[in-house]
Parts: C-alpha cells; sequence; structure tokens
C-alpha cells in the first residue's frame, strides 16, 4: 500500500523487509509502549502499521548522514545506533546511543530541514521507517490518530532537549 523504496531513504544499504501489516503493528506496539497509553485501538495499530515498511541495517551501516534531507524517520525496533557528529575540531562525536523503543530522524522530519547529526548502526538494527509522503497522508485521511500521537511525540522532543541542556551545562562546568 506504502512501499517505501530504499531511493526514498537516501540509503541503499537499508535492507527492506517484507512484513504484513498485523506485524508492523504489533512491532509499534511492543516498541514504542506509550502508543498503547494513548487509547490507541488495534485498529488504530494496524492503520499506522500500514503507512510504515520494516528495513534491517547491518551494525557498522550509516543510516544516514548530517545535511542530508530529513524526508523520513524511524522506530528503532532492536538493535543500537549512534548519533554522531563533528565538533569544531572537526572531531567525531557521540552525542547518543538509541535502542529500541526510540525515534530516529525525528527532528529533521518534523522540521523540514536536513539532519542534524550522522546515525550508525552500532548493532544490527531494525527500523519501522515512515517517509515524508506516507506521514502527510495519515495526517489528511486519520487527523484524530495524528492528534493521538501528537502529545507523545512532544514529551520526545522536550526530553532530548532537557538532556541536551544538562549536557551543555556540564561541560560548560568542565
Amino acid at each position: 500500500m506504502h512501499a517505501i523504496s530504499r531511493t526514498q531513504l537516501e540509503n541503499r544499504s537499508l535492507q527492506h523487509v517484507e512484513c504484513p501489516v498485523q506485524e508492523r503493528a504489533a512491532l509499534l506496539s511492543r516498541s514504542y509502549p506509550s502508543l498503547r497509553s494513548h487509547d490507541l485501538s488495534r485498529s488504530d495499530l494496524e492503520t499506522l502499521g500500514s503507512y510504515t515498511e520494516l528495513f534491517r541495517v547491518a551494525a557498522g551501516t550509516m543510516i544516514f548522514h548530517e545535511a542530508t534531507p530529513g524526508s523520513w524517520m524511524a522506530l528503532v525496533v532492536s538493535g543500537e545506533v549512534e548519533i554522531r557528529k563533528l565538533d569544531a575540531a572537526q572531531r567525531d562525536r557521540v552525542l547518543a546511543t538509541i535502542g529500541p523503543g526510540n525515534l530516529l530522524g525525528e527532528m529533521a522530519f518534523l522540521d523540514g530541514q536536513t539532519r542534524s547529526a550522522t546515525a550508525i548502526a552500532s548493532k544490527d538494527t531494525a527500523l519501522l521507517v515512515v517517509t515524508r509522503s506516507a506521514y502527510d497522508e495519515v495526517v489528511r485521511v486519520h487527523p484524530a490518530l495524528v492528534g493521538k500521537l501528537l502529545p507523545g511525540l512532544i514529551r520526545v522532543l522536550i526530553l532530548r532537549l532537557r538532556r541536551a541542556n544538562v549536557k551543555l551545562v556540564d561541560r560548560q562546568e568542565d
């Protein structure tokens, strides 16, 4: 229904995995537990699942590179991803390591800007991916469902901002 090509992801290293909608819905529910607390029915989860695709990424693979378009975001289903950025001295710094249940690439996806950092799979990883066009269709066709999801997404972004603030203050004290 909403097939995503590796070209749309700007990365041919991501391996598409055929996965029925019901299984993607189950992965959403298991991997992102806060969905269950947003009054999402099984039907809601299957609707969301129909707009996603499952991809596998081998350890060591770059998922996306800083300054590239952010036309998709993903939920980490399994594995681990390092978020890296070059500092002022051009040293590669790990900003965060994210695992199952965490969103990946949501900042650029939501604000329409380029990626703010590079993401590299540090372990074999599985991602449930939603593209901008699929998301736009969900907004158009299922606005009430999007309304149920927004509070959780806002909480994720606020939590990341709080963590970044703490790291910034800690670095200033060094």
